[in-house]
């Protein structure tokens, strides 16, 4: 499998290299044919690392050295330099675009070669690859290592109630309380508790409080308490009344994902557990208990969260936690209460859930006029713990207690060597429905709190609209607001990552959108690019049509080569009216001359033999009382019905032809939309909207090939 992701990369870097790049830059293509032998060298000895560990550190070099206005090259096999300059040897011609020789940013930064330059560097970084054991074991001992670290909460999380409302007194500056003294390590703090030592790392206190800490705290904690109190108090019963009144569903309901009780799908309404402390909130009687019937069992037990590992990247793996069934059908509960109430007040001025496109927008505007800063977290779910989110929440003690009840408090490590039982002093893993939705909010009250200056009230709050956004762990805020986010963020235990957070520069980056003087430099970082399975062919299509669109068409023509024949003969050319068709992008119209056509006589049309997915499905039959749950926690449609008395499984995805109907666009007369003569690329940083490459005629072109094939 890594010897054809290595072959593949090679393909598409040697599209860029020897294709797209000297379009642009004719001078510099004999340096371009040198920097492709010497990624050739390098792929022979390193193999998929040269792609997904080395040239993703060029990147972070380049984005250093952007904010800082100073090229430093640290240590990397690929990072050479000539002599009397300080750019790397590789991609020279690049780099000298964008820094001096001796290394300084310069003033007119070419937007193209920073872009080129993202690109390769940036090509094998999200590979999907299985991560090493010993990358894997390091990965798991940091997981113990920030859990070991985190505080305990003041509330008893552990127990069955929470009781918030004996403890709205806790604030966040409760630690200025604690006698402190310096630990042995450096960096270190040992504070006094009476449950015994918990140490900070990376925290240096000084014997004194430090008085503008602890107006930060207080600030941010008297945004907190607005927030909470904005939000409301949580009543399910209430809630679900309000959400049926406006003809939504309840909110309840089961997730698509797996289950720790390993239930299958059509089993999850039966309930094999409720527990006590899920009761209290969400009692059994009104949710699962008259679903059970006699088949109830262990309704007193709370199974654990299975912690698994998916593929994330070559550098390190994702951790999901499988949640179980009860506690994930309550957590969908309050995670519909906090998006409903976040769209309806002000705190929709500052948080999507359902969309990226403002936090986008304001990173190119940011990257343009530099008064915005874009902040990432390190580790942010497993780094938010209990102790943080009972002061973030203090004046809303029903949504404490909701959120203690739905919280799974064990965890069970799932990794081979590793095995192992962990009770939780974060507040919820990723998997965790409530985990995002939870830490939007936390983060919010966080960057509203050093942002202002003055009181804090709705009105002062509503001025800061397009200037603060949050989206997961993926923060903008004010410049300004930078050194004081990362002051109160080191002092709850969140760890900023510096090297993916920009103020200073005019490079930002945030949820999903890179921007560089108000333009859009975010490159194309592929997980598939080998076909190793019919199932892959999806992945390259999405990803050739995205290098296409980014004026990369010798590199989408190189991938586009790896596709099976008998496939490329069954795709569509999709135009710039049919985006929402399957197929190959093209500028110049969509085409389907070169299917297969029939006429439909029982339908009256015409219809296209396409490659498309085919689901396998099989029926399982329904009985007794737990489909009847499922069919009032599903949405309400006046055009389909709810049928609950079958479970539709997909038993297996194949690829392969299928008839679909003949689009309208491709039974008329496509005009051209562009000149035969594409535009200077020099006039249109970055892209043009017709890059250089195969022509306007692209998809007539590719029809013709595919006919002759």
């Amino acid at each position: 499998m890594f010897k054809s992701q290595v072959d593949s990369l090679l393909r598409v870097a040697e599209g860029l290299l020897l294709g797209d790049f000297p379009r642009s830059y004719p001078a510099l293509a004999d340096g371009f044919i040198k920097d492709f032998d010497r990624l050739t060298r390098d792929c022979r000895s390193y193999g998929l690392a040269t792609f997904s560990l080395f040239l993703p550190e060029f990147d972070s070099f380049l984005t250093k050295g952007l904010e800082t206005g100073r090229l430093t090259v640290d240590h990397n096999p690929m990072a050479g330099c000539a002599r009397g300059v300080t750019c790397p040897r590789l991609f020279s011609g690049l780099w000298l675009r964008i820094f001096d020789k001796s290394g300084h940013l310069k003033q007119d930064v070419d937007v193209n070669a920073l872009f080129f330059l993202r690109q390769i560097s940036r090509l094998g970084k999200n590979i999907a690859a299985v991560c090493s054991p010993e990358r894997i074991s390091a990965s798991v001992r940091n997981y113990h290592d920030i859990e070991r670290r985190l505080r305990r909460p003041s509330l008893n999380w552990s127990d069955d109630r929470l009781a918030p409302e004996d403890h709205c007194g806790r604030h966040l500056g409760d630690l200025f309380d604690f006698p402190r003294e310096v630990g042995i390590q450096s960096g270190e703090i040992a504070l006094q508790e009476e449950e015994g030592l918990a140490f900070l790392p990376n925290v240096e206190w000084s014997p004194c409080p430090d008085a503008g800490l602890q107006r930060l705290l207080a600030q941010v904690q008297r945004v907190s308490d607005l927030v909470s109190q904005e939000i409301g108090p949580y009543n399910p019963y209430l809630h679900v009344e309000w959400r049926r009144e406006r003809g939504l569903a309840p909110g309840f309901k089961h997730g698509p994902g797996a289950v720790s009780e390993r239930l299958p799908p059509w089993e999850k309404s039966q309930f094999v557990n409720w527990p006590d402390k899920l009761g209290y909130t969400f009692p059994r009687v009104l949710y699962a208990e008259t679903h059970m019937g006699g088949e109830m069992r262990l309704a007193n037990h709370e199974p654990p969260a299975r912690l698994k590992t998916v593929p994330k990247t070559v550098k390190s793996p994702r951790y999901i936690a499988i949640e179980p069934t009860s506690h994930m059908f309550c957590q969908q509960g309050v995670k519909a209460f906090l998006r409903d109430r976040v769209k309806a007040t002000f705190i929709g001025n500052f948080i999507d859930f359902h969309s990226q496109q403002s936090s986008g927008d304001l990173v190119l505007q940011a990257s343009l006029d530099r008064r915005l800063a874009t902040v990432d977290l390190s580790d942010a779910s497993d780094r938010l713990s209990c102790w943080t989110v009972e002061r973030i929440f203090r004046k809303n003690p029903s949504l404490l207690s909701a959120l203690h009840a739905a919280r799974t408090r064990y965890v069970r490590v799932e990794i081979p060597g590793h095995m192992d039982y962990l009770l939780l002093k974060k507040f919820a893993t990723q998997g965790t429905d409530v985990t995002f939705p939870i830490q939007s909010l936390v983060f919010l009250c966080i960057a509203l709190g050093v942002s202002l200056d003055g009181d804090v009230s709705i009105q002062s709050i509503n001025r800061l609209r397009n200037r603060v956004r949050i989206y997961g762990d993926d923060i903008i805020i004010p410049r300004y607001g930078y050194e004081r986010l990362c002051r109160v963020m080191t002092y709850l235990q969140l760890k900023v990552n510096e090297a993916k957070s920009f103020k200073d520069g005019h490079f930002r980056e945030s949820c999903g959108t890179d921007g560089y003087m108000g333009y859009d430099v975010t490159p194309v970082s592929p997980k598939v690019l080998a076909v190793n399975a019919l199932a892959d062919v999806e992945s390259i299509i999405d990803t050739t049509n995205n290098l296409f669109l980014k004026g990369f068409w010798h590199a989408s023509e190189r991938l586009r080569a790896s596709i099976p024949v008998r496939v490329l003969r069954a795709t569509r050319i999709v135009g710039p009216s049919q985006r929402g068709l399957s197929g190959f992008a093209s500028y110049s119209g969509g085409c389907e001359s070169h299917l297969v056509k029939r006429w439909n006589s029982r339908l009256h049309r015409y219809d296209v033999r396409v490659w498309s997915r085919v689901d396998r499905s099989r029926k399982h039959a329904r009985e007794g009382a737990s489909p009847l749950l499922d069919f009032f926690t599903s949405q309400y449609s006046h055009e389909h019905a709810r049928t609950v008395s079958e479970y539709v499984d997909t038993r297996k995805t194949n690829y392969g032809l299928s008839w679909e109907p003949l689009s309208d666009l491709a039974q008329r007369d496509v005009r051209f939309a562009y000149p035969k003569e594409p535009p200077d690329r020099t006039a249109h940083p970055v892209y043009g909207p017709c890059p250089f490459g195969l022509g306007t005629v692209y998809g007539t072109r590719m029809a013709r090939t595919l006919r002759r094939a």
